[in-house]
Parts: C-alpha cells; structure tokens; sequence
C-alpha cells in the first residue's frame, strides 16, 4: 500500500492510484455511494492509465441507497466488508477477471436476489453472504475451492444450490438457517460437511451424499424437520453429535458396517424414526441418542457385545415401547448390561 497515491475523485467514486504497478483500488468516500454504479476498467488520472482491479476493505460498507453495481473487466478482488449493510442493493455485475471475494463482503444485503459468479472465482471468504435474506438463486463457481463458514448463514430464501467439482469441505454453518432450500447437489472428491453446515435447512427433504465423504462433524444436519431418508457415507465410521437431531420427519437411516460409534443426541428427537439397525462394529452409543423417538418401534443392535453407554440414550418412553432386538443368546447380557438392561422388551430376533 506504499505505493498508493493520494485519493483521487472521478465521477464521484474515490480511487486510490498506485503509481508503480499503474493499477487503482475504489475506496471508501466520505460521502455515501449511492444509486446506481458502474466501475470501469480503467481511470484515467493526469494522463496516466490505471486499471481497477480491486474494491478496498469497507469501500461502500453502510451505503443504504445504493441500489446497483457493475463492476468493470479488470476488477480481480472484492476486500472484506466491501459492500455489507448496502441492504437496498439489488444487482450486482462480476467482471470476468474476478478471483476472490473477501470475508463478509456482501453481509446483510438483504435485496439481493440472484447471484452470477464468474468461473473464475477461487475464493470467497466466510460469512460473504450471510443474511442475505433475499437471496434465491446462486450459481457458485466450479473452481471454488471451498465452501467457507457461514458463507450462506441465514440467507432464509435461497432455494436450490449446486457445490462445485473442486470443493473438498462444507465449512461450519455454511448453510445454517437456509430455511427454502429444498436442494443441494454435491460432487465426488468433497471430503468434509463440518459442523452445523446445513442446521435448521428445514424444507430440506433429501441429501445424498458422495461416497467420497470421510467427515460429517457434529449437528451437521440438525433441525432438518423435511429429510427423510439419511445415508452415511462408507468412508464415515461414525455419527457424530446430534448430527441428525431434531429430523422430525426422518423415517429411514442406513447405516453401514463400519460405523464404530453413534455419538451424543444423534438421533435426538427424531420422532418418526420407527425402526433403526445399530451396525456390528458399533462399540459406543452417546447419551440421548435415541431420546424424543417416540415413534421408535424397534431398535435392532447387532454387536455381539453390549455397546458402551455412559449414560441414558433414550428417555422412558422409548425404553418402554420400543422392542430391542439383539444376536442370538445375547438377550442375557443385553439384559444385565448398563443402560440397555432399561429396554422393558429384549428380544432374539437378529440370526
């Protein structure tokens, strides 16, 4: 930033020239950005030509009445906070050369309604669009590499989305509070759905994940009161904390031989979940696990020895109407074993 000159005013937007690299960055003006804007690709100062190839930090934070931005050919970077809080902002045009979009940069900008990314776009920062409650439709680039945290957080009218070839994570609450989204396409080569990312998505009614998916952190799918059929990827070996909790229409889980572990509240208040098969490996079954199933008929636990519970994994309810069934002349020690011995009806029923 050395090499920035004074502040210079052209059509009423402020730039900030560097002269050695003959580029210029659109800097905050003391007086408001509003209306309509159109950024060029170059500006001409003293004679001199310099290319716009980047919006600073905060540059139109707070501007209430700006309503749309085009933004020119060889702008390659949009800086944090760039246009958060512009909540009458309605349209905004990528140029091509466009790389990056910084962390928050369009926050809170409540009347956006589409979003045109440019291929080109590699990154975008966390939280870049949260709350942006308008917004519902985004076209997100195939050479993104990650979804950030919170990068779509609250944006309740976001219907449809499609996560790019390239993108190896879902970042915590990516998605969180989507509350129209009805669907989400993945590719193979994502690897990690972190934790919280698609929480209170709650028209959300399926997902299927890729096989390449090795990671799905805590409370990844909380809140999804529409899903009803969930799959765990072969590479998870375990349900982590209340990854499926509050699913109230949730009728169906597979859950694979691999699965070690069904962590803390996993199935927490999934109340139309009527059957569900603990797998063979399964060595630990978290408190609360199955608490709230009310309409749980049949817990069918395969593992030849009882799985470790540290505490209750369901409540009284489920304890007295559902039926346990387990291996073949394991009643006695699911009988005697802690917690499970608190099922009123253990049953031989797996060959």
């Amino acid at each position: 930033m050395t090499n920035l000159s004074v502040m210079t005013i052209i059509d009423k937007l402020a730039y900030l020239p560097d002269k050695e690299r003959l580029v210029a960055v659109v800097a905050k003006s003391n007086v408001p950005y509003s209306g309509d804007i159109t950024i060029p690709s170059a500006i001409d100062v003293e004679g001199v030509e310099y290319r716009v190839t980047e919006i600073a930090d905060e540059a139109f934070m707070g501007c209430k009445e700006l309503h749309s931005v085009v933004l020119g050919d060889c702008v390659e970077c949009i800086g944090i906070s760039a246009f958060e809080g512009c909540s009458s902002l309605s349209r905004i045009e990528f140029g091509n050369a466009m790389h990056i979009i910084g962390m928050q940069a369009f926050k809170d900008c409540e009347s956006l309604r589409e979003l045109l990314l440019p291929q080109g776009i590699v990154v975008i920062g966390r939280c870049a669009f949260a709350g942006c409650r308008g917004l519902e439709k985004v076209e997100l680039p195939d050479n993104l590499i990650d979804v950030e945290p919170s990068l779509f957080d609250g944006c309740c009218s976001l219907q449809r989305i499609t996560v790019g070839p390239m993108v190896e994570r879902i970042g915590e609450y990516a998605f969180a509070g989507c509350s129209s989204l009805t669907s989400v396409s993945f590719h193979e080569g994502l690897l990690s759905i972190e934790g919280w990312a698609f929480r209170d998505c709650s028209s959300l009614d399926r997902i299927e994940l890729p096989e390449s998916v090795s990671a799905v952190k805590k409370g990844a799918f909380w809140g999804c009161l529409s899903l009803r059929k969930f799959v765990l990827p072969l590479a998870v070996n375990m349900l982590d904390q209340g990854v499926l909790a509050n699913c109230m229409a949730l009728d169906e889980v597979v859950l694979h031989d691999g699965v070690l572990s069904i962590g803390y509240g996993a199935f927490y208040n999934c109340r139309s979940l009527q059957n569900i098969t603990v797998p063979v490996a399964v060595v630990n079954v978290g408190d609360q696990a199955f608490r709230g199933c009310s309409s749980l008929k049949t817990l069918c636990v395969l593992c030849d020895a009882a799985p470790m519970c540290s505490g209750d994994i369901a409540d009284a309810e489920v304890y007295a109407a559902a039926r346990l069934a387990v291996p073949k002349g394991k009643v006695g020690e699911y009988g005697f074993a802690r917690v499970w011995e608190r099922f009123g009806n253990i049953e031989e029923s797996v060959p």
